[in-house]
């Protein structure tokens, strides 16, 4: 389970006080955000001469040094899991103990509460089920979202800032939550992760880049596990559902109504004339679109 190091959470915020992605970071230092992120995270050790360069590349004060550099020595000092196991990795921080104490059954059903997108998978569509989760209605769901819409942007506005509020607004109210960025080969065909218990969502670092371009599907990929970290994380133990199990138990299902709603809000879907150009207008996948837009149109919110 990643945390973010004293230098991490330094960095981090001076990157917010400058209103800096972690795309713009990694720009300027001429390196891959899933690097930034492992620096940040404790992933990887802090390599000599980046404080320099973080320095130049944000134009950091005498005071913003000092504070980081200590930060750093802060960090150096720490024990180091690097050496662990990435599955292992992932779940050090739940345990005070040594992880050869946890008896195996635990450790794969522990590891069976991740929320994640897969490659691939169409929203609305996943031929893979979710884990049982409490139930939610469609109703129930769609206030939700459009509550989250409410705290985060306008009534007015249309296109939902999904990286924005996920870099820069959602940490003022929880503080201790992060982007993590991952690489492919790490990360797989998973395009995005919500570990139970944690401060984080972690993304494939194509997801992550692409979502923060406007890419429509990783948008889509960003708000669905923005609804897994904020309806799921909490969730101790899991399984798959099953047959005689409702859809309304499906964390999958709920975290596709979930983001098909708060990219596409029924405030506004007035403002369109179809499916295609409320994807336009929603900057959202038009597959994405015109389910919801078939769901409102059977809703009775589209006539």
């Amino acid at each position: 389970m990643a945390k973010l190091t004293p230098f991490g959470v330094e960095l981090r915020k001076l990157r917010l006080d400058k209103d800096m992605r972690l795309l713009d970071l990694a720009a300027k230092l001429d390196q891959s955000t899933a690097f930034v992120s492992a620096i940040e995270t404790g992933r990887k050790q802090i390599p000599d001469g980046y404080l320099h360069k973080i320095s130049q590349a944000m134009d950091l004060s005498a005071e913003e040094i000092r504070r980081l550099r200590g930060a750093a020595e802060k960090t150096r000092k720490e024990v180091r899991v690097d050496n662990l196991h990435g599955e292992q990795r992932e779940l050090v921080a739940a345990f005070a103990r040594k992880l050869d104490d946890v008896p195996s059954d635990l450790m794969e059903a522990l590891k069976k509460i991740v929320l994640k997108s897969i490659c691939g998978e169409a929203p609305f569509f996943r031929k893979r089920r979710g884990i049982v989760v409490p139930p939610m209605s469609t109703d129930k769901l769609r206030k939700f979202a459009e509550k989250i819409r409410e705290v985060f942007v306008s009534d007015d506005q249309v296109e939902f800032p999904i990286m924005d509020v996920l870099e820069f607004k959602l940490s003022k109210i929880l503080p201790d939550f992060f982007i993590d960025i991952e690489t492919a080969a790490v990360m797989g065909d998973d395009e995005g992760r919500v570990l139970a218990g944690s401060n984080s969502i972690v993304f494939r670092q194509d997801v992550y880049e692409g979502a923060c371009r406007g890419n429509r599907r990783d948008r889509f990929t960003a708000c669905h596990e923005f609804a897994h970290f904020l309806m799921h994380r909490d969730v101790k133990f899991a399984r798959s559902r099953e047959d005689t199990d409702r859809i309304y138990t499906d964390s999958e299902w709920q975290a596709d109504e979930f983001a098909g709603t708060l990219m596409l809000s029924s405030r506004h879907v007035h403002l369109f004339t179809d499916s295609d150009a409320a994807a336009e207008g929603c900057n959202m996948n038009p597959a994405a679109a015109r389910v919801m837009w078939s769901k409102y149109v059977k809703e009775g919110k589209i006539k």
